[in-house]
């Protein structure tokens, strides 16, 4: 990532971050008043008179209740209906960042916060007003939430609505896409065909080019299109996040800059073409657009089984060797799959002036095909039991998660491009022994420097572990186990997926990011 560009994290309690592998959306210095922009409360209609108003609370009698207040009737016992749990009251996100705070007020500490459609269990009353005209509500499992420009108790809400498909865990966030050149035009409704051909000249043209993309054997087609709602109908104007408004005649939002990606929370067809909706509710041409085909690398989780060392196939032409009696010459035994994992058992045979790997399983394999993963051969001090850490190795690109001295995880990763070279002049990777205090489910990241310009939004499963170094997945190349990020620490999809559900702080259901300066992973990076 960037060295050069700043990141801001507005964190009462943290110090003023420098991004110096990718710049992170700036996140709000300080949080506005809130607007006075009226939210009707919509009243809870009931299908039955018993449960309206004062009559929420009393029983419903019917004619079999006997009027002495017995459970019999003629001395046979009368079923009671089970208890209705009433619905759990909710809070709703609608902007790009709806900040939890450890105590009802803006100067308190803050714990994370929800992203636009995020819903989470709120308390059923305010908890108290300060600085806050609609109320401090408590959330679950902590923290506490001002309803108002950034946070509504209305499920109608437009952005609650049109955002409410929820982010991913498990592999990418969302679905991802990477502009072609010329860049699309980003629309704030789905455009007619006359409003499309103005904004775009060349329409036709691009039409055609898609449809010659179309056949090409590495082309992702992007998937069934959604029904479009009734808030896009009709030329509608998508809504904006948070404070932000924009005008009823709108049509054209800006165009996206030059190696952009984008997350789709939707698709829609309009007049036979395809629209993306993404989760800053704008529309984008996908014609115009590459869809992203998640690499399919993933890590090994190691057990007594497969433990530590192995090997991970780093060359597409590997191959498998064994000893072939009498002569106890190594033998050609098949090919290796590409970045496929193999246990190891420790010892390296020379046969021929060529050194190579032996396997738990009896055969060999080039040293120079091959990544070693090890484990460690000191305990460091942090390494206690049961206490999690995670091993960066700069030379080897690899990472290691443990717990304790037991290793769980290995995987390759793409550290920074320029190796074991200073990190303050140039794209490398920091050194050292940190704590992940802040994670982003996803996050936007860009920078402006010259020849290498970007604009990466949603970014998945960013663990920040010291001034703008961080670990995340990259969905905008699959090369790992190959140095060249600009100093962050890339991780396929899945592989990142996994080390965020396992790190700490912990991520509450709901959340799209968590803060926590003593309570985060430890992470040792070394050559």
């Amino acid at each position: 990532m960037p060295r050069n560009t700043p990141l801001v994290v507005a964190i009462a309690a943290f110090a003023t971050l420098t991004v110096d592998c990718r710049a992170i959306e700036e996140v709000a210095r300080e949080v506005k008043m809130l607007s006075a922009e009226h939210v009707a409360a919509a009243p809870m209609l009931a299908s039955k008179p018993g449960f309206v108003g004062e009559l929420a609370d009393r029983p419903v009698v019917d004619d079999e209740t006997p009027l002495d207040g017995s459970d019999k009737i003629d001395g046979v016992a009368k079923a009671k209906p089970a208890p209705v749990e009433a619905a759990p009251k909710l809070l709703y996100s609608v902007a790009r960042e709806t900040w939890v705070m450890a105590e009802p007020k803006w100067k308190s500490r803050r714990l994370g916060y929800l992203r636009a459609g995020a819903s989470v269990q709120r308390s059923a009353e305010p908890d108290g007003f300060r600085g806050c005209t609609r109320g401090w509500y408590e959330v679950q499992p902590k923290g506490f939430v001002c309803v108002g420009s950034t946070a509504t108790l209305d499920p109608t809400h437009p952005v609650a609505v049109l955002s409410a498909k929820a982010p991913s865990l498990e592999g990418l966030p969302y679905l991802y896409a990477m502009s072609r050149f010329p860049t699309p035009p980003l629309y704030a409704r789905l455009p007619t065909v006359a409003q499309q051909k103005r904004a775009e000249p060349a329409r036709h043209y691009y039409l055609r080019k898609h449809a010659r993309l179309r056949r090409s054997a590495d082309f992702v087609p992007p998937p069934p299109a959604n029904a479009v709602p009734p808030l896009l109908a009709n030329g509608a104007v998508l809504p904006s996040l948070g404070n932000a408004q924009r005008g009823a005649s709108r049509v054209v939002l800006g165009r996206a800059r030059v190696r952009s990606g984008f997350a789709m929370l939707a698709s829609y067809d309009v007049e036979g073409r395809r629209f993306g909706m993404t989760t800053e509710l704008a529309l984008l041409p996908l014609d115009r657009m590459r869809m992203v085909k998640p690499s399919t690398f993933q890590g090994v989780v190691l057990s007594d089984e497969f433990p530590l060392p192995i090997a991970i196939v780093r060359s597409r032409h590997a191959r498998r060797y064994r000893l072939h009696p009498p002569g106890r010459a190594l033998a050609l035994d098949g090919m290796l799959q590409w970045r496929q994992a193999i246990a190891l058992t420790g010892r390296v045979r020379r046969f021929q002036r060529q050194d190579f790997y032996e396997a738990r399983d009896g055969s060999f394999m080039r040293v120079d095909q091959v990544v070693r993963i090890n484990r460690f051969t000191r305990a460091p001090g942090w390494a206690k039991k049961g206490k999690k850490w995670i091993d960066v190795s700069l030379l080897r690109q690899a990472v290691v998660a443990y717990e304790g001295t037991r290793p769980v995880f290995a995987t390759l990763v793409s550290t920074g491009a320029d190796g074991l070279a200073d990190h303050k002049e140039s794209h490398a990777t920091i050194q050292g022994t940190f704590l992940i205090h802040t994670k982003h489910v996803s996050v936007t990241m860009d920078s402006d420097e010259g020849g290498d310009a970007f604009d990466l939004r949603d970014v998945p499963f960013v663990q920040y572990f010291t001034e703008g170094y961080a670990f995340h997945g990259a969905y905008w190349h699959d090369d790992f186990g190959t140095p060249r990020s600009h100093g962050c620490v890339n991780l396929a999809p899945k592989d990142a997926a996994w080390l965020f559900r396992w790190t700490d702080p912990k991520l509450p259901d709901g959340w799209h990011a968590a803060l926590s300066l003593k309570r985060g992973t430890v992470v040792h990076i070394h050559p």
